[in-house]
């Protein structure tokens, strides 16, 4: 089957599942795809919200790709992000720097904190051989209740019933894209991200031994490539972009921390970086899929009273198909 065979099935399986989906909750298929495409693309407003959801999903994509590249299954995103927004959020709240450099500080911060949780178990999977899909949900639990108990009690805004930290102060602020108005310059951040992370493991030797590794890691060892030092280098640039992505929705979006913050963003990353096969590139694509079906999905509930989760199952279709692809014609090279 050719490639472009393969991404007609599966958008034809996609709008399948939706379609079904949709006449299961009770509105009619077309009138449901009017909807999604407005509440989602086909309308200013929602368009800008789409991209707003778009911003740290990208960067959340982009964290778990890397990854994958170099054949580790990171699952930890979700936690990467919630300390990098809570590290970006303190910083904005709790110093006094002059524009810019109090939001360059933040961001800095956010994307340390990602790399940093994302260290511990790079170095667990290189010297112990602990496997990388337990040790980043372990670490998840860990960042969830740290943060819970951060926002809770130890940060807690005492202007707010709810938990939450202070608002950031202005000169930490990340502005709106022009001509948008939810959407952050986070935005743009995150597009540079992928245009970089492409160059560096597609255009470098960095990134071809990172990928070789990947591949085969006793051939690449073999080959003189370290895999001690490129898993550890793409854990921290994996963490780094995602708690990147945390830290710009705290400055450029809800200006403060909260709890339940993330919205299981890091989670529906893992989604995007297997349909986008961890190339940076296509992560935009299909991060782009998914911000456009969460959107929309959100839009229809409020229409037609379907249930947004509909956005989730799709998700999980084209994962499954993805996944039979690879089983079925892997070893093809066709």
């Amino acid at each position: 089957m050719k490639p472009w065979m393969r991404y007609a099935l599966g958008a034809a399986i996609a709008f399948g599942t939706v379609a079904v989906l949709l006449q299961l909750s009770g509105v009619a298929p077309l009138d449901g795809f009017r909807i999604l495409w407005s509440g989602s693309l086909g309308d200013e407003l929602n368009r800008d919200f789409t991209l707003q959801r778009l911003t740290p999903l990208l960067l959340a994509g982009l964290a778990v790709g890397v990854a994958l590249l170099v054949g580790l299954f990171n699952i930890g995103a979700e936690g990467q992000l919630l300390v990098g927004a809570a590290a970006g959020a303190y910083v904005g709240f709790k110093f006094n720097l002059p524009a810019p450099w109090h939001l360059i500080a933040s961001l800095a911060a956010g994307s340390a904190a990602g790399a940093i949780w994302a260290l511990a178990p790079a170095l667990l999977k290189v010297w112990r051989g602990a496997h990388e899909v337990i040790t980043t949900i372990m670490f998840n639990y860990i960042a969830i209740y740290l943060t819970h108990w951060l926002v809770a009690d130890v940060w807690r805004s005492p202007d707010t019933g709810a938990p939450q930290t202070p608002d950031v102060k202005p000169t930490a602020e990340l502005g709106a894209f022009p001509g948008l108005a939810e959407t952050s310059w986070g935005l743009g951040i995150a597009l540079l991200a992928a245009i970089a992370l492409y160059f560096l493991l597609f255009r470098t030797v960095w990134g071809y031994e990172a990928r070789a590794v990947g591949a085969n890691r006793e051939a690449a060892e073999a080959a003189g490539a370290p895999y001690a030092k490129r898993v550890i280098a793409a854990m921290l640039i994996s963490g780094g972009l995602a708690g990147l992505g945390g830290a710009i929705e705290v400055v450029g979006h809800y200006r403060y921390f909260f709890e339940g913050f993330s919205g299981g963003v890091g989670f529906d990353s893992i989604a995007a970086a297997l349909l986008g096969a961890g190339h940076p590139l296509l992560i935009v694509a299909s991060s782009t899929v998914f911000a456009a079906l969460q959107q929309g999905a959100y839009f229809l509930q409020v229409e037609r009273g379907a249930d947004e989760k509909m956005a989730i199952i799709v998700q999980g279709v084209l994962i499954l198909y993805v996944a039979t692809l690879r089983v079925k014609w892997g070893k093809r090279g066709d």
